[in-house]
C-alpha cells in the first residue's frame, strides 16, 4: 500500500498506470491514496504542522531580523494554483485565470534561524481557483483565530527606533496591503522613486523564503507537475500530505538538500495567483512607510 501511494506522490503516477502496475483496480487506487493521505495527515499533522505557539512566532521573527535582514517579520506568505481535472457541475468555480481548473495552497513559512529549512508554519488549502489569495486569506480560519481583531504578537520598535510598529506578514501583490501584511510597491511607482524601491528588494528577499518552499515541494513530490485526476475532497487530502511529508524531511533529514537557496528552479507545477488591485486603509499606508523609512535609513548609515 506504501509503495503504491508513493508512486503516485513521489514519481506522479496517474492511477490508471498504478493500477496496471500492481494488478488493481483504479477504484481500489482511489480509494488507497485518499485513505492513506488522510492518516498522513492525522498522524503527521500534529508533530510537524502544529499551531503555532508565542515562541514560535518569536523565533520566526528572530530568523527573518538577523537572517533576511527584516526585522518585525513573523511570516512569508503565499497562494499557489494546483492544478486538477475540472470536477463535475462546479461551473466556472475552481477555473483560475491562467485558464485551467484549480484548487489553492496557501501556505506560510516561518523565518527559523536553521540555515533556512523552509517548512511550511501555516498551511489553508481547497479555495476555488478562481478567489484571491487575499480572500482566501481573509476567509481563512487562521485569519479568524490570530488576526480578527488581535494581534499575533505585541508591537514593537524596529531596531534603533523608538516608535511601535506592529509585526507583519510578507506578501505579494496578491494580498491586500494590511497593517499586519505588508506587500511590495506597484512596478510604476518604483520606476520613479528610489526609496520605495529599497523597500521592494528587502520585501522580496525575505518572501522567497515562501516561493522556494513551493519549488522544493513540487520538485520533491512529482504529483503537481500533472493535473491531479481525483475527486476534489481526495486532491486536497493529497496536498494535505504532501506538506506535511515535506516538513518531515525538512525536520528529520542528515542529508543537504541539493539545491541550494539560490539555484532552486522556478517551477510551473504551481502557479502564481492573480495580482489584487485594491485602495489600502492609511493605517496600513503608514506602517508600510515606516519600513521605507527605516531600511533607506540603513542604506545611508
Amino acid at each position: 500500500m506504501d509503495n503504491l501511494v508513493l508512486n503516485f506522490q513521489f514519481l506522479g503516477d496517474s492511477h490508471h498506470t498504478i493500477a496496471f502496475s500492481f494488478r488493481v483496480g483504479r477504484t481500489t487506487v482511489s480509494a488507497i491514496v485518499k485513505e492513506v493521505c488522510i492518516e498522513l495527515w492525522n498522524v503527521l499533522q500534529p508533530l510537524y504542522l502544529p499551531t503555532p505557539t508565542e515562541e514560535v512566532w518569536k523565533k520566526s521573527e528572530i530568523g527573518f531580523r538577523e537572517l533576511w535582514n527584516f526585522p518585525n517579520c513573523v511570516g512569508s506568505i503565499d497562494g499557489k494554483h494546483v492544478r486538477i481535472k475540472c470536477p463535475p457541475k462546479t461551473g466556472s468555480s475552481f477555473f483560475c485565470y491562467k485558464n485551467f481548473f484549480s484548487l489553492v495552497l496557501l501556505g506560510m513559512i516561518d523565518g527559523m534561524m536553521v540555515d533556512p529549512e523552509y517548512k511550511f508554519l501555516i498551511v489553508d488549502i481547497g479555495s476555488y481557483g478562481r478567489h484571491s489569495d487575499s480572500s482566501i486569506f481573509e476567509n481563512s480560519s487562521f485569519y479568524r483565530e490570530f488576526l480578527q481583531g488581535t494581534t499575533i504578537l505585541p508591537p514593537k520598535p524596529l531596531p534603533g527606533t523608538t516608535t511601535p510598529i506592529p509585526h507583519v506578514f510578507v506578501g505579494d501583490e496578491g494580498f491586500k496591503l494590511e497593517t499586519f501584511l505588508m506587500r511590495p510597491f506597484p512596478r510604476a511607482v518604483v520606476a520613479q522613486n528610489e526609496e520605495k524601491k529599497v523597500f521592494n528588494k528587502r520585501l522580496s528577499r525575505a518572501r522567497r523564503v515562501v516561493e522556494n518552499a513551493f519549488g522544493i515541494l513540487a520538485q520533491k513530490w512529482r504529483v503537481f507537475l500533472r493535473p491531479i485526476e481525483v475527486e476534489v475532497d481526495t486532491a486536497e487530502h493529497i496536498v494535505k500530505a504532501t506538506c506535511c511529508l515535506h516538513n518531515y524531511l525538512r525536520s528529520t533529514s542528515t542529508i543537504e538538500d541539493e539545491l541550494e537557496e539560490d539555484s532552486i528552479p522556478p517551477t510551473s507545477a504551481l502557479s502564481n495567483t492573480q495580482r489584487l488591485k485594491e485602495r489600502s486603509s492609511i493605517a496600513a499606508t503608514s506602517v508600510r512607510e515606516n519600513f521605507v523609512n527605516y531600511f533607506n535609513n540603513l542604506r545611508d548609515q
